[in-house]
This record gives structure tokens, C-alpha cells and sequence, in this order.
């Protein structure tokens, strides 16, 4: 039953998520990481290695993401209707899912753009592009202005505990770097 099993585990994991989303923006608040990224490069014409096109459509299914997210905890999920006391508690939801996703998107924003921009470019643009060695990385990024080495990127890779940081495409990768800066 989903009284028993599904909500006691659910209501606990919330918990563990707004404790870990609360921690990460105190975390930014306290230490005012400098913002390395420019606010736009030479790839904003829609050239650059890791987006191609332009960003017309990505910025606004960037923004809509919180919308989308809030909607799919009412619509999407099987249990989420079912637990409603009333049903106009489904518009608290569905707003607390959308800041709540806005808000983790701001702060994985602000951990992207404290990375050194040399190394958000050879974290995410794919080997193809950038090549598989941390020599070729280092160079072909340094050749689109974004000044890196060989040696820093390997450091990068040996802050998080990884053998290496090429071509890791994702959030997740770049989440983790931004934050051990």
C-alpha cells in the first residue's frame, strides 16, 4: 500500500533533497564563488563544441524546465494525485516543484560559471572535437581563447577523484567540479 511503503520513504528523501538544496545555496552564499565564465562567448552564434544551434529554443526549455517539472509531479507520477487531501493542494505542488527546480537550476548555473572556462569546455565538449589526450584538449581549447594546460587538467580530475574530466558531458560532472571549487 502506498500509505505504507511509498510515503514514509518519499517524505524522507524530500527531505534529504531540500536539506542538500538549502546546503549548496547557504554554500554559494558563504563563500561568493568569482563567476569565471563571461557572460556570453564567441560560440553564442550557435558554432560552439558543446551546443549546437542557437539559443533561441534552448534558453526557453531552460527556463521552462521548473514549469515542466512542477506539472510532471501532478501529471506523471502515479501516486503524487493519489495523496492530495484536496484537490486545489495540487497547485502548491506543482509551484513547489517549479521553484524548487528553478532554484537547483540557478545553482547548477552558478557552479558551472565558477569553473575556469578552459576547463568547462574540455569537461564538455565531446573527443571528438577536443581530442582524447589532455595534451590535445589543452590545446584545442586554448585555441578558442580559453587558456588551459595539460597539468591543470589533470588537477581538476584529481580534486574530484577521477582519472580524468575529458569529455564528460552533463550535469552532473560539471555539478561536481563547480561545487569542490
Amino acid at each position: 500500500p502506498v500509505w505504507l511503503i511509498l510515503a514514509p520513504r518519499d517524505y524522507l528523501s524530500t527531505f534529504l533533497k531540500i536539506g542538500t538544496i538549502v546546503a549548496l545555496a547557504i554554500g554559494i552564499l558563504v563563500t561568493m564563488p568569482e563567476l569565471k565564465m563571461p557572460a556570453l562567448t564567441q560560440f553564442t552564434d550557435g558554432t560552439g563544441p558543446v551546443w549546437k544551434g542557437g539559443l533561441f529554443p534552448f534558453l526557453f526549455i531552460t527556463i521552462a524546465c521548473g514549469a515542466v517539472s512542477g506539472f510532471h509531479a501532478l501529471i506523471s507520477s502515479g501516486t503524487t494525485p493519489k495523496l492530495l487531501d484536496n484537490e486545489t493542494n495540487a497547485r502548491y505542488i506543482g509551484y513547489g516543484g517549479m521553484l524548487m527546480e528553478s532554484f537547483v537550476a540557478i545553482m547548477a548555473m552558478v557552479a558551472a560559471s565558477v569553473i575556469e572556462p578552459g576547463v568547462y569546455f574540455a569537461m564538455n565538449s565531446p573527443a571528438a572535437i577536443v581530442g582524447t589526450d589532455v595534451v590535445a584538449v589543452a590545446q584545442t581549447v586554448s585555441s578558442w581563447g580559453f587558456a588551459i594546460t595539460p597539468d591543470a587538467l589533470q588537477a581538476v580530475a584529481k580534486d574530484i577523484g577521477e582519472t580524468t574530466i575529458l569529455a564528460r558531458a552533463g550535469g552532473a560532472p560539471t555539478l561536481a567540479v563547480g561545487i569542490a571549487q
